[in-house]
């Protein structure tokens, strides 16, 4: 008996030495994950259940950056199809229906009793309660485009109740569900991936390239006054700049990173969840997407490279922070990230990135500041004039023929802005008016008042807009001598008059047709100022046709006001200055 307790406790003991060395050495080698941790709130993980009942794949992570905004929610894929079941993911009430021809297309909001709003979008379909009632108000209002808030007795729903169907309404560009989690009093989006929705992920992000940018004109790298990009290589989460190349700079300097993240068993390329960026083992920038404010959502210019963006497509995420940036995505900054270097200093410097699951990548690189300045030349300082715009204050430009008025805050920081007139087109009542350039981000819009150079008959002047070269109308209005609109996007801008009507192009109704199917479809366009309304009649009452902006498309489904037999269609279409087009012909079905 002795001996096997001995035995035993020779076991025992051994046992706890290897535990303690595994364990210890899982420590020390073991990247834990971060990015939940990294998080400002904690977040229920087992309250709300998936939306879709098939494994969870992206296509789009939380706050991914995209054109002019941040992404609000997560994109799951549907295996490219139409048509899967969506559940509520929790117990609460169908708080808004919302109906448009863009962005969300058809979307359903769930509120739940613990403060957290769920969001559904990009619908085929809404489940028949939510249809009923959605159609309901939409020949109430004859509008096809619907926003109505609803009181929690209207429509309570269960967890794991169908509410929908998923689609490729509104503004999708393939068939997805978007979901988001919202707070219910600040209305911010949240990351749904901190609720412990479950996504297959054991790979960290990809780390592409760094860009290390001079940020004032005493600032240099590699002798150059421009910004220089440096790609990485390695594996398994490890990366190092090509050749471990140490990188010469002189100045105040900023650094930003091109990275992607991807799940596991998914090709597509998504956006991280966490970047810091450390400098002799000192953290002096962070961001994280845990959560962001809607009226903050086009920072995302600010955000990264836009100059980079506009020009090579790269998405590159700034680790300095312009002065008039509100994004609340960031802490821990130093100097807003930048790097005011020491001449004879050599910085370690280091980025990490994670994924929301906490898998993490890390490159290491050095910045050498050589003990003089490299450049044989003195520098000069630009010298304050009406063009140098600071952002926190008001800015006119006003020159001959032309004003442009900037509200505090239009731009994320101090701006030098040019001008430059120039010959507008034949159809033009004034020159063309040039402001800035297309690299030059803004967080608002902006106003614009231009004075026509040749003489417009007072029709005309109904129908003056302003128009963008490179981006189209942005309307406008005659007022006093100007004509006056707004950009949000600034450029060139002169005068037309939009007295062209809408295109009208039926589909598969004519005159006396006979209509097989259960459908009427037009095609609807406009060549200016754009779509403003569009209504259709069966019989002189109105009825909802559905609309597709994407094709451009009008479909009215038959249904009770319009029984088997012979009618009358009509269709009117009015663009945004009052030009109208009407469509009639009788049918039979």
């Amino acid at each position: 008996m002795r001996k096997k307790i001995k035995s035993f406790s020779f076991k025992f003991i051994i046992s706890l030495i290897a535990a303690f060395f595994l364990l210890t050495n899982f420590a020390f080698n073991y990247s834990y994950p971060s990015a939940i941790n990294n998080a400002d709130k904690a977040y229920p993980k087992n309250y709300f259940r998936s939306p879709l009942d098939i494994p969870l794949y992206l296509s789009g992570t939380f706050a991914e950056m995209r054109p002019n905004h941040l992404h609000s929610g997560i994109d799951i894929k549907t295996n490219s199809v139409e048509g899967l079941p969506v559940y509520s993911v929790a117990d609460g009430y169908v708080s808004r229906v919302r109906i448009q021809a863009v962005g969300f297309g058809n979307s359903i909001y769930v509120t739940h009793p613990n403060g957290y709003v769920s969001v559904y979008a990009h619908l085929q379909r809404y489940s028949p309660a939510i249809a009923k009632f959605a159609k309901k108000l939409q020949y109430e209002n004859q509008s096809f485009e619907l926003d109505t808030l609803l009181a929690p007795s209207i429509i309570p729903v269960k967890k794991g109740d169908l509410i929908a169907l998923s689609g490729n309404s509104g503004g999708s560009g393939g068939p997805h569900l978007h979901f988001e989690i919202r707070d219910e009093i600040t209305e911010e989006p949240i990351n749904p991936l901190l609720f412990g929705i479950n996504v297959a992920d054991n790979v960290a992000p990809n780390i592409q390239a760094i860009q290390v940018y001079p940020l004032d004109e005493n600032s240099s790298v590699h002798l150059q006054k421009q910004k220089i990009r440096f790609p990485v290589n390695g594996s398994k989460n490890n990366y190092s700049i090509n050749n471990n190349e140490i990188i010469d700079a002189w100045g105040t300097i900023g650094i930003g990173v091109e990275c992607i993240d991807y799940q596991s068993n998914s090709s597509n390329q998504n956006g991280v969840y966490s970047i810091e960026l450390k400098q002799n083992g000192e953290r002096i920038y962070f961001s994280k997407m845990e959560r962001f404010n809607f009226k903050d959502t086009k920072a995302i210019n600010s955000h990264c490279d836009y100059k980079e963006r506009n020009n090579t497509g790269r998405w590159v995420q700034k680790s300095f922070v312009d002065a008039g940036n509100p994004l609340t995505i960031y802490k821990d900054l130093t100097n807003r990230g930048r790097i005011a270097l020491e001449p004879g200093d050599i910085y370690n410097m280091e980025y990490i990135v994670t994924d929301a699951v906490g898998n993490a990548s890390s490159v290491k690189f050095t910045i050498n500041c050589p003990e003089k300045n490299p450049y044989n030349f003195n520098f000069s300082s630009n010298k304050p004039s009406p063009e140098l715009f600071p952002f926190d204050i008001k800015n006119i430009l006003e020159r001959p023929h032309v004003k442009f008025t900037f509200k505090p805050n239009t731009f994320y920081d101090t701006t030098f802005v040019n001008y430059e007139n120039s010959k507008g087109p034949s159809a033009a009542f004034s020159s063309i008016h040039t402001i800035g350039n297309r690299n030059i981000a803004l967080n608002d819009f902006f106003d614009i008042s231009i004075q026509p150079e040749r003489t417009m008959t007072d029709f005309q002047k109904s129908k003056a807009i302003i128009f963008q070269t490179f981006r189209g109308a942005v309307g406008g209005f005659y007022e006093n001598g100007f004509v006056k609109g707004r950009s949000k996007i600034i450029g060139g801008f002169y005068i037309v008059a939009d007295s062209v009507a809408p295109s009208i192009k039926p589909v598969n109704i004519s005159n006396g047709r006979k209509i097989s199917g259960n459908k009427i479809t037009c095609r609807i366009s406009d060549n200016l100022s754009g779509i403003k309304s569009y209504n259709a009649y069966i019989d002189d009452q109105w009825v909802l046709m559905n609309y597709d902006q994407k094709s451009a498309t009008l479909v009215y489904y038959f249904d009770e006001r319009c029984p088997s037999g012979k009618h009358v269609f009509r269709l009117v279409v009015t663009d945004q200055k009052d030009n109208k087009s009407q469509y009639l012909a009788t049918f039979y079905n």
